[in-house]
């Protein structure tokens, strides 16, 4: 008995190390780029360790830039394959601090796992460079790379396979830290330790400012080099300072001794440079006298973006708290029960299940079968609605709107897409068809009508792509004079937008006929302009007051791309109270779908509340796991509110 007891708290123990060990292993898997056939011939890697052998690099704003970086990995599962980051669509995020901005950076470091054994692969030539048709050069200062966007299946003959969805390795708070370095002109240069802040109290704060002077005059701090601070007979370590998100302060910070702050501290340490003439050691040393710079203890803290919740008359929270769920999960009642008793320990108030997609529909109407797999006497919809109504959580139904496939096609003939090669397209429906909008639109307000909604949440809002059909090819000719196969992409996006449009007015105005007070919310894409060429128009649809609530799929793994997709569209509403940010529960490694460490959905939602964010909507259900869960509970979550929208 004691020894399964032992056992069992061994095995408890080294969960949190093999979820932390399982986010560093890439089984590889393709994902089809191009239309070639998924990479499956197997090849497993866990990485090690990654990190710049440099705090200061020689920029001068070309396109290259010498990149001392290294990646130490082990092949568990050996295939003779390499993974790269060349060509394409895969590249590192090079992420430049001062104005917020995200770079498409490239190397070859070429991963070998042709054998099992830890390794370590750098850059060929240690050469990076940046791609200005994915985005700006970066500048001047202060960057860091955030993750990885693919790596390249590569043969060693050069021909590649596909692409690779890379591990959550790369997108950690300490592998970010370690990443992070500083870009200057280094034709000519000068390092000096520049400022200090202390209160000079025994056991107080003390942070030191180290900077680059380059050739154009610039001053650009420097961190992660290895400083030292002494006194006496008493040493002590200076790290580099952390704000929100992984953005360093510039300073570098430590503690003075315990006792009598000493007289002078001397600084000193040695910053690893790669000049245009190569890589350098360089020392740097000062003294500093005690109450030179002197601060006090709030001064020193370091600038944090602080929130608080707003409340309604009665001094509840509002705050809307969603989370989408799959059509799966409330097609029997125990999937609902246990569905609606999580959502409510986690401290969430607002259901998004959905109800439609392909041909798959678990609510009922006369205009669509009720789906296959559905528990015999059960309306899907309906008990979950009273279910959730008893504990307070509002339900909003989700339609993808377009998300259709051939079987549901066969009993609606006409709506097939078909691409610019001829081909009909396996999954969508074409908008442009009336008959279909029609069907959407009936198919929604009716489900409004017929069940006690509190909003209506449309997925798929979207065209999935471009129809070159023939009824297509006649009506842009009538519209727009000339043929579709000449439109130019402003002449796609108004052709487009028109057509989604009107599935969002017409839905709204007879959501609103039959249920007053339903809101009405969209899943848009986090990136406006992809949107817009699929006809999404946000903005507007919330400016006619179609929308009440929009929420951008804003999936990143880093948060600073959250933050950056979030800003575009606080600029782009006319009023902020409509925006809801969407972020995942689940990240990819490989072939495989993981839920994400706790501490990032936290880092996320504090983000979106940071911005002036009045909600945060969570994709999906089946990701919330028992530790996310945990967490929303105690550390998120701890008080109740209702939905921003209901005051």
């Amino acid at each position: 008995m004691k020894g399964a007891v032992l056992v069992a708290l061994l095995t408890l123990c080294m969960l949190p190390c093999m979820a932390q060990d399982e986010g560093a292993i890439l089984e590889v898997k393709g994902r089809g780029a191009e239309g070639r056939e998924a990479y499956q011939g197997g090849g497993k890697v866990k990485f090690l360790d990654t990190s710049v052998g440099a705090q200061l690099i020689h920029y001068d704003g070309d396109k290259e830039l010498a990149l001392p970086l290294t990646i130490k990995y082990e092949v568990l599962e050996p295939a003779p394959i390499l993974l790269t980051s060349r060509m394409g669509t895969e590249y590192w995020r090079l992420f430049r601090f001062e104005n917020e901005t995200m770079a498409a950076m490239y190397t070859n470091e070429r991963i070998d796992l042709s054998k099992v054994g830890e390794r370590t692969a750098a850059p060929e030539g240690l050469r990076a460079w940046f791609d200005e048709s994915r985005s700006p050069l970066p500048g001047k200062g202060l960057v860091g790379i955030r993750g990885h966007y693919y790596f390249l299946v590569d043969q060693p003959d050069g021909q590649w396979l596909d692409v690779v969805n890379p591990p959550p390795f790369f997108d950690r708070a300490e592998v970010a830290r370690k990443l992070t370095f500083t870009l200057a002109n280094l034709t000519k240069f000068a390092l000096a330790l520049s400022e200090v802040q202390s209160t000079w109290e025994p056991g107080g704060p003390l942070r030191v400012k180290l900077t680059v002077t380059d050739a154009d005059g610039d001053q650009l701090p420097v961190v992660n080099a290895p400083l030292t601070a002494s006194a006496g007979d008493w040493e002590g370590k200076l790290e580099t300072e952390w704000g929100l998100l992984q953005v360093p302060t510039g300073w570098m910070r430590g503690t003075l001794p315990e006792g009598e702050a000493p007289a002078e501290i001397a600084v000193e340490g040695t910053v690893q440079v790669v000049t245009p003439d190569g890589p350098k050691s360089l020392e740097v040393a000062t003294t500093y006298r005690r109450g030179e710079g002197q601060v006090t203890a709030e001064q020193m803290q370091v600038a944090q973006k602080g929130y608080e919740l707003p409340r309604n008359a009665q001094g509840v929270i509002r705050e809307t708290r969603a989370l989408w769920v799959s059509g799966r999960d409330i097609m029997t009642r125990e999937g609902t029960d246990a569905l609606v008793a999580r959502a409510k320990e986690a401290g969430l108030n607002v259901l998004i299940p959905d109800i439609f997609v392909r041909d798959s529909f678990v609510a009922k109407s006369d205009l669509q079968p009720t789906a296959g797999g559905v528990e015999e006497g059960l309306d899907p919809l309906a008990y979950l609605i009273e279910k959730a109504h008893a504990v307070g959580l509002e339900v909003h139904p989700w339609f993808c709107v377009t998300y259709r496939d051939k079987h549901f096609r066969a009993r609606l003939p006409g709506v097939d897409m078909i691409d610019e090669n001829g081909e009909v397209k396996s999954l969508g429906a074409d908008v442009h068809r009336p008959e279909y909008r029609d069907f959407i639109v009936k198919l929604m307000v009716g489900v409004a009508r017929d069940y006690e909604v509190d909003g209506i949440h449309l997925d798929y809002i979207r065209t999935m792509g471009r129809c070159y059909c023939d009824k297509c090819k006649a009506e842009f000719q009538q519209k727009f004079g000339k043929p579709l196969t000449e439109a130019t992409d402003e002449e796609w996006v108004a052709w487009q937008r028109e057509a989604i449009a009107d599935i969002v007015r017409r839905t709204a105005e007879g959501v609103r006929k039959v249920r007053p007070k339903a809101i009405m919310s969209a899943a848009v894409f986090s990136n406006m302009a992809g949107g817009a060429s699929q006809g999404q128009d946000p903005a507007e649809w919330a400016r006619q007051g179609w929308l009440d609530v929009v929420i951008p799929m804003d999936y990143a793994m880093q948060s600073l791309v959250v933050r950056t997709n979030e800003k575009q569209f606080l600029k782009a509403l006319d009023d902020d109270d409509q925006l809801v940010t969407g972020l995942s529960l689940y990240m990819r490694s490989g072939g495989k779908a993981l839920s994400r460490r706790p501490e990032l959905v936290k880092e996320q939602i504090q983000l979106v509340r940071s911005m002036g964010i009045h909600g945060y909507c969570l994709f999906v259900h089946s990701y919330l796991n028992d530790d996310i869960t945990e967490m929303l509970k105690t550390d998120v979550n701890p008080e109740p509110a209702v939905p921003y929208f209901r005051e």
